[in-house]
């Protein structure tokens, strides 16, 4: 005597019920896994109804009884920055043979796995905890600057929204640097870029487009130097470099930065991140090559 199959659950074997004695005085129930979480087969056989089937379906176990408690965590819990995720992986630590790290840095995201699977057995993978960076707004706006020459007042007013995370020139002369770019504004320039002593400057018909109060000349630097981070919470910065860029045409001037590429910058960073995680758990951020 077989088990009933039913099309939507996979019973992974046939049982034989005469074999196990039922129909005896005895009438043992076998339960028996399928291939669907928390669903189970029950089989019985009584002297007055015979053999009987009834499918256990826990899966919805805390809709059907109020109060009750959930059969497994079957969540994913999302937070914004490191400390919150170690915070979290401390209150709730991982398991030890069966719980796993994966890490994308394209996706800005780590991912603790509690229930993966084992070294013999499958796990249900489904509790698990995230670290969701959130890119961080300085580093957001460096890079939506980057590569694009803007009119001088706009340039200026741009350059002092992000005039602390410079930290070379100094930002009081980089402040000077940007009032004097938008008090320009209503002369023509006539000449083009010139470079001298590691500074740029372009001039007026009569003066240099940027002046240190009423006299003198007031040099664009070549470079600045930054110190940004990558994701919001990331507790260090970064030294990035950014080059000025000049602009003369039909007598109108125009400014830009080009940022040196951050790639590697963010590379170290996502490796300082996994790299204290892993101190912090003993446990290793495996690079995913999915998207998690």
């Amino acid at each position: 005597m077989a088990i009933p199959q039913n099309p939507e659950i996979d019973i992974p074997v046939d049982v034989d019920l005469n074999a196990l004695g039922f129909g005896r005085d005895q009438n043992p129930v076998l339960v028996v896994d399928t291939n669907l979480d928390d669903v189970t087969v029950a089989v019985g056989v009584t002297a007055e109804k015979g053999l009987q089937v009834e499918v256990i379906d826990l899966r919805n176990i805390t809709d059907a009884a109020e109060g009750a408690d959930p059969i497994r965590v079957r969540d994913t819990r999302i937070v914004a920055d490191v400390e919150s995720f170690l915070g979290e992986l401390a209150r709730r630590p991982l398991i030890e043979g069966s719980s796993t790290l994966w890490g994308s840095v394209a996706q800005s995201r780590i991912l603790a796995i509690y229930d993966d699977h084992g070294v013999t057995t499958p796990g249900h993978r489904a509790d698990r905890l995230m670290l969701q960076l959130k890119r961080d707004a300085d580093w957001v706006a460096w890079h939506e600057l980057s590569d694009k020459f803007l009119a001088q007042e706009e340039f200026g007013n741009r350059l002092e929204d992000l005039l602390h995370t410079v930290t070379d020139p100094e930002q009081a002369e980089l402040l000077e640097i940007a009032d004097s770019i938008r008090a320009s504004t209503s002369g023509e320039f006539e000449s083009s870029i010139s470079r001298s002593d590691g500074a740029l400057s372009a001039v007026y018909r009569t003066e240099v487009n940027a002046r240190a109060g009423r006299s003198g000349t007031l040099e664009v630097p070549q470079h600045i130097t930054l110190e940004l981070r990558p994701w919001e919470g990331h507790p260090e910065t970064y030294t990035v470099r950014a080059a000025f860029r000049l602009r003369v045409q039909e007598g109108t001037l125009k400014l830009g930065v080009k940022l040196q590429p951050t790639r590697t910058t963010e590379l170290q960073a996502w490796r300082d991140l996994t790299t204290r995680i892993t101190n912090e758990v003993a446990v290793p951020v495996y690079a995913s090559g999915v998207s998690l």
